[in-house]
């Protein structure tokens, strides 16, 4: 709120010289009062008097993003930057509407700037480290949470998405065979961090959540959902939690309770956006293609970034046959940058039924290149790993 105000205050000042005072009072009380649609209609009589006043269309944007409506926050936030690109919080609410749009690679970009110009601001330090945390950056995030944590040591949700990103980190090494070293520290970490959300949440339902996360990021899912459970008999109105859950139900190959998981998380006011996906994989694990699509079509709008839900459209459209729209939806998910081995692979498939073998060739080809990539890469981590622990 205090970002809020200030923006109020530099506009009211800014004017002083160019409009009648009356308008700028007006408008800025207005958004100070929380009559967000009664400020939205004077800015825009504002700007409709004074077209480069680069300031009301800054506050226009705070309208727009407090009303929720942050496709026109992003619209005007970015035409105000490009009359005066020093305004911070021009640049922090443009960052935040885009990540509140399920786009957080976008979000970085703006979220940075306001770092740069603002590097005090705590919501700029930590959207950004949400944002890098959305996009599996997780070294970077816990970079950018550190900051938001020395702002505000005891925040309790910048403790937690901070742990979050050591453990999401530490699995990622594990996958890669890095059982040393790096994951210590991370683990240490980790641990620190819990820690310091015990002293300042000592009963938050968080502490059991990064339990829980740990159980499985170690192998021990039976004592992750347990955990899960447990929490959910509370029935804390929280988001991912519900999401959480049915995910190791589906490690487990219990479709049917994680979906009766993902249609509560759904049920929330704001629910995880991946969980669409989630849905449309667990349907589709079952061979039910129509009903993967409705919940497929939901995860492409919750995450227009994300090339994965086009990959499970493609596999959707090849599982009823629709092999045109099967290769359509492959190609977007390359587009968006899903380039692995596998969807080539799984678009060659596609080539061929539809007799174009040329093209399944080419595209067979490139995942057999990718391939080897990927194993090249896994061999060299697996390679550095055992130096590592050599020269310990």
């Amino acid at each position: 709120m205090n970002t809020l105000l200030t923006a109020v205050g530099l506009l009211a000042f800014s004017m002083q010289s160019e409009l009648p005072a009356p308008s700028a009072e007006v408008a800025a009380a207005e958004l100070k009062s929380g009559d967000y649609k009664g400020a939205e209609q004077t800015y825009r009589q504002i700007i409709k008097a004074h077209p480069q006043m680069a300031e009301a269309y800054t506050n226009l944007g705070l309208c727009y993003f407090l009303q929720k409506k942050y496709s026109e926050a992003v619209t005007t936030l970015q035409h105000g930057l490009k009359l005066r690109p020093d305004m911070a919080n021009a640049w922090l609410f443009l960052g935040i509407s885009l990540f509140d749009m399920n786009k957080p690679r976008a979000a970085i970009q703006p979220l940075r700037r306001c770092t740069l110009l603002r590097p005090e601001d705590f919501q700029g330090h930590y959207y950004l480290g949400l944002s890098l945390l959305s996009r599996g950056s997780y070294q970077e995030a816990a970079e950018a949470l550190t900051v938001a944590k020395k702002i505000e040591p005891q925040n309790p949700d910048v403790l937690y998405h901070l742990a979050q990103c050591y453990l999401q980190e530490a699995r990622e090494l594990v996958k890669t065979n890095r059982k040393d070293g790096d994951l210590v520290k991370l683990r240490l970490a980790y641990q620190q961090t819990v820690q310091e959300l015990a002293v300042v949440a000592p009963k938050s339902f968080r502490l059991k959540q990064l339990q829980a996360g740990y159980d499985e990021a170690t192998g021990r899912d039976w004592k992750a959902i347990k955990k899960l459970e447990a929490i959910l008999k509370n029935d804390p109105k929280v988001t991912g939690l519900h999401y959480t859950l049915g995910c190791l139900y589906m490690a487990q190959g219990r479709y049917e309770q994680a979906l009766s998981q993902f249609r509560a998380e759904l049920s929330l006011d704001a629910p995880y956006p991946r969980t669409y996906l989630q849905m449309g994989h667990a349907y589709l694990a079952q061979h039910q293609p129509t009903r993967a699509l409705h919940l497929l079509a939901k995860a492409i709008q919750a995450e227009p970034e994300n090339g994965v839900p086009w990959e499970e459209v493609g596999r959707a459209y090849e599982q009823a046959d629709q092999l045109e729209k099967s290769a359509e939806a492959f190609r977007q998910a390359i587009a968006l940058g899903d380039r692995t081995s596998s969807i080539y692979f799984m678009l060659g498939r596609v080539y061929w039924k539809l007799g174009k073998t040329d093209m399944a060739r080419q595209t067979f080809s490139k995942s057999e290149q990718l391939l080897h990539e990927e194993s090249a890469k896994k061999l060299q981590a697996e390679k550095e790993a055992r130096a590592h622990k050599i020269t310990r």
